[in-house]
């Protein structure tokens, strides 16, 4: 059992001097600067490893083991006072309810009858009043179990069908690898968020949710810095949660020890209306298209606003479903049900908080319980002069299946650059610049190209690069994946579904990724794999030639974020080709950038004469077939590189659903990505595993 003070557990360490003698200790006592040490450590990783436990032992002059054994004790202890303080707020409740029903029984004593201001029913006719109620909810309760039933039959034999399409179809060999770049991905939903009626009894109830989150925030952006502590790991500030606690009367809603709380703050000034920005924060379509990099999927639920009993002065009141995605197949997606509140508090100056919130009631959804929960979070937002705008985001939220996370991502996930806000603020000032430049009426100095003629055809090639961007993160989740044990153990993860996308042409898609790690720092892995000169040495679209470029388009102020149009053939006239074979000759669309916290190269092979009527601005970019594969390139945390590889293969050959299925098929996809891998190592001078 562990204590407080100074003969607690977590101050001493006993070493035994005599195996024969159980009564021979010595006591090795922390000092007050260790033992405060240690408790600022455990406030920010309650589960160091071993490299973060030799490091506090090099700082405290302590052994592994003191070390080791204190985070031990301590983990005990605070999972007991956690205990104890929910079972005090427990007791609370249960009294309360306990004196609320005596005073509703007492109240009962003394109901009359509302028609004719009489005496009560008498105790048989409430008896027999309640039988009938009971009668008549096991009724509905039987009707609602019976329709349940049903429509998950319904659900499981669809998807029962199309796994049973998708195992019985086959690839042709790897030569349709980007040769019909068509549909853009369709993802099997993990589940179905329909909207519904809100009970009006539940409108208070979300209001107040998010009045009590406002006013949270507020304080937590306040220059009062008592919330805020500096972590010693990565030197970001993080909100100390023994003083948030005090404030906030929350309660951890995840008891187990793999559970933790991440947070984070930062700030930036955007070049947008802040306006502007608002109605982008409002409106779940713009808001994906905001952070393509983040927010895999979201759907406004319920929009609230004058109809709300308090807070006058709340703008909008929202219900949002959202879906988080980064990075990899090996990072798992984050799901929220959110209410987002916007409030006007001064003169150019808003504020924006999300929370979570039970999503019973609130949707029609078949929702498994939920591995992560926000707490208030969200944005200030103020207007500044020549249409800009100050920004300062804060995340704060609670996790339950960081061991869910892939080893090689676990690290970063669980630090300021995973989910933090670090990441929201990077991917808001990228996409802020390339909206600016995207908007502009004149072609830039900066930008050049022999195949894009016109502001409309540059604007056109933009929305195009940005629509490849959003398939190829949305790819990486994987759903709907169809297991196959051999190639995850040589370390290829591998997807397949069915594209089914209205308009485009249905195909069976073959998705493929594999991750490593590279001793190269980030931005020396991207300069080289975006590099014309070494492309050929692992772009099996090259087919061993060298690449040329045609068009390079500025999607932001640094010379990495750019979008290419490359001919990975020899050079020849494009304008000839495009005239004689326009069909026959392909080209590669490449989007990348590079921020502070890394990387992407996606690219699609498309043929001539479809990135002819790509670049005359005069067709829909979103009616263009396409099918990305690329790169993310992202820290380890130390000076090298983390790396994810993936792959996309279309098959949309009208007879493919009457073959059967052949895991030699797959095996090619596999042995492609492998040998890629492979060549990417040769190229870079990595070391052999």
């Amino acid at each position: 059992m562990d204590y407080d003070g100074d003969g607690s557990p977590d101050n001493e360490h006993y070493t035994s001097v005599n195996a024969m003698s159980k009564e021979k200790r010595i006591c090795h006592r922390h000092t007050p600067q260790q033992i405060q040490k240690l408790e600022a450590y455990f406030k920010e990783c309650p589960h160091p490893n071993e490299s973060q436990r030799q490091a506090f032992c090099d700082v405290l002059n302590l052994g592994i083991d003191q070390v080791k054994f204190w985070f031990q004790n301590k983990r005990t202890q605070s999972k007991a006072q956690d205990e104890r303080t929910s079972n005090m707020l427990l007791r609370e409740e249960n009294e309360k309810l306990r004196l609320e029903n005596a005073a509703m029984i007492e109240v009962l004593k003394n109901v009359t009858c509302p028609p004719c201001g009489g005496p009560p029913f008498g105790r048989d006719d409430r008896e027999s009043n309640l039988h009938k109620m009971r009668l008549e909810n096991a009724f509905f309760k039987t009707e609602r179990d019976s329709l349940a039933a049903a429509n998950n039959k319904n659900q499981q034999t669809m998807l029962d069908s199309l796994t049973s399409v998708q195992r019985q179809q086959t690839f042709e060999a790897l030569t349709s690898y980007g040769m019909n770049p068509y549909n853009q991905p369709s993802s099997l939903e993990s589940q179905t968020i329909q909207p519904q009626l809100l009970p009006q009894m539940d409108i208070p109830q979300l209001s107040e949710t998010a009045a009590t989150a406002v006013e949270e925030l507020k304080r937590l952006f306040r220059t009062d810095e008592s919330l805020w502590v500096m972590s010693s790991i990565d030197r970001t500030y993080v909100i100390d949660q023994e003083s948030y606690e005090k404030f906030s009367h929350s309660i951890k809603h995840f008891r187990n020890l793999s559970a933790r709380v991440e947070s984070s703050k930062d700030i930036t000034v955007v070049p947008i209306e802040a306006t502007s920005l608002i109605d982008m924060f409002l409106d779940s379509e713009k808001w994906k298209m905001l952070f393509p990099t983040i927010v895999n999927e979201a759907k406004t639920i319920h929009t609230l606003g004058s109809e709300l009993p308090i807070n006058e002065n709340c703008n909008v009141l929202q219900v949002i479903w959202e879906q988080l995605h980064i990075l990899s197949p090996l990072v798992p997606p984050r799901e929220f049900m959110i209410v987002r509140c916007c409030q006007q508090i001064g003169e150019g100056l808003w504020i924006i908080a999300d929370v979570s919130q039970d999503s019973q009631h609130i949707v029609n959804s078949d929702q498994a319980s939920p591995s992560c929960y926000k707490r208030p979070s969200g944005c200030l937002i103020r207007s500044l002069p020549n249409a800009h705008t100050e920004v300062r985001w804060i995340e704060h939220v609670e996790v339950d299946h960081t061991t869910d996370t892939h080893k090689m991502y676990r690290e970063l996930v669980s630090g300021s650059s995973g989910y933090g806000a670090r990441r929201w603020i990077v991917t808001l000032e990228r996409m802020c610049e390339r909206m600016a430049l995207s908007s502009i009426l004149i072609m830039p100095a900066t930008d050049w190209s022999e195949t894009i003629p016109t502001v409309e055809g540059r604007r056109s090639v933009m929305k195009l690069g940005e629509r490849m961007l959003k398939i190829f993160n949305e790819m990486l989740i994987m759903s709907g994946k169809v297991e196959f044990p051999q190639q995850s153990k040589c370390g290829v993860r591998i997807s397949i579904r069915m594209n089914m996308e209205p308009g485009q042409l249905p195909g069976l898609v073959v998705s493929a990724a594999s991750c490593l790690s590279i001793p190269l720092t980030p931005l020396q892995v991207f300069n080289c794999l975006r590099s014309n000169d070494t492309r050929h040495q692992w772009d099996v679209l090259c087919r061993g030639n060298a690449i040329t470029e045609t068009a390079r388009i500025f999607t932001g102020s640094s010379g990495t974020n750019c979008i290419n149009l490359l001919q990975p053939t020899p050079p020849w006239d494009i304008g000839q080709n495009m005239v004689q074979e326009p069909h026959k000759k392909m080209m590669v669309l490449q989007e990348c950038y590079m921020d502070a916290l890394g990387g992407m190269i996606v690219y699609s092979p498309l043929d001539m004469a479809t990135m002819s009527i790509a670049a005359s601005g005069e067709v829909d970019p979103l009616k263009i077939p396409i099918l990305p594969s690329g790169f993310t390139i992202s820290s380890d945390n130390s000076e090298g590189t983390l790396l994810m590889l993936a792959f996309q293969i279309l098959n949309s050959d009208e007879n493919s659903k009457t073959r059967s299925v052949s895991e030699i098929a797959v095996d090619r996809v596999s042995r492609l990505i492998s040998q890629t891998v492979q060549s990417i190592k040769l190229m870079l001078n990595c070391p052999p595993e």
